[in-house]
């Protein structure tokens, strides 16, 4: 005789009825995550000194910072839509971080994101820092006589990224950094700089990947283990940190 665990297995999941349901309970799970998450936001500024906000974590949580994504991600990241208004007060966050974010909602909720980023900093000591792609990188991989750095690159990323019998040239790469991933608005330092400052930022400052004069800020760049390559994040990736 099939055990109950057994028909679970080998009937029910295999049924649209019990596929839809499983759907529908992890949705309300979420729904409920996502509700209690601003609950727990204030939670981490009553008991925190240093208050360090982390936005777009995904599963790449850091020690000791509000990690926060669009959606709960259970014991990892509370949901904070980067979209609205952040249920965080004024001047309360000491440092904000944002890793490979910015480049994936339009440019005008990037516009807010930043805004918001600005208003619940702590004034004057209060640092944003931002890591995003390189408009002018990529752009560069359309010269006619490249670097071995960026002829490296694009062997890279074609064969990461694109389909077989793609031809290693820079125009396939560029045109995938505009659609691949979600990508809405891929900036360059003229329009990054432009929009901190738009946003009422100061003292902008463009940093290495990884490096920071800030101990808090220092080293913590995961994107790299992400794609699983550091050089290649470190060529494609602009970072700046930014007072309040």
């Amino acid at each position: 005789m099939m055990s109950l665990k057994e028909f679970k297995k080998k009937t029910l999941r295999k049924s649209a009825a019990y596929n839809g349901l499983s759907q529908d309970l992890r949705a309300i799970r979420s729904y409920f995550r996502d509700r209690n998450a601003p609950k727990e936001i204030q939670k981490y500024i009553d008991t925190h000194d240093v208050r360090k906000l982390q936005l777009g974590a995904n599963r790449n949580g850091l020690t000791g910072w509000l990690n926060t994504d669009l959606h709960t991600i259970k014991g990892k990241a509370y949901a904070l839509d980067v979209s609205k208004r952040f249920p965080i007060p004024d001047n309360s966050i000491d440092y904000i971080y944002s890793e490979h974010l910015i480049e994936h909602i339009p440019s005008n909720i990037g516009m807010h994101m930043l805004s918001e980023c600005k208003r619940i900093l702590k004034p004057d000591t209060g640092v944003f820092r931002v890591a995003t792609p390189d408009l002018n990188v990529f752009l560069g991989l359309l010269e006619d006589h490249l670097s071995e750095e960026q002829e490296q690159y694009i062997k890279w990323f074609v064969d990461l990224c694109l389909h077989d019998y793609t031809p290693y040239n820079g125009l396939e790469v560029v045109n995938h950094i505009f659609k691949g991933w979600g990508h809405q608005f891929i900036y360059n330092e003229k329009h990054m700089v432009k929009s901190l400052r738009e946003a009422g930022f100061k003292n902008i400052k463009r940093c290495k990947v990884g490096e920071s004069v800030h101990d808090a800020l220092n080293g913590i760049e995961k994107h790299g283990n992400a794609i699983d390559n550091q050089a290649q994040n470190e060529f494609e990736t602009m970072v700046f940190e930014a007072q309040a």
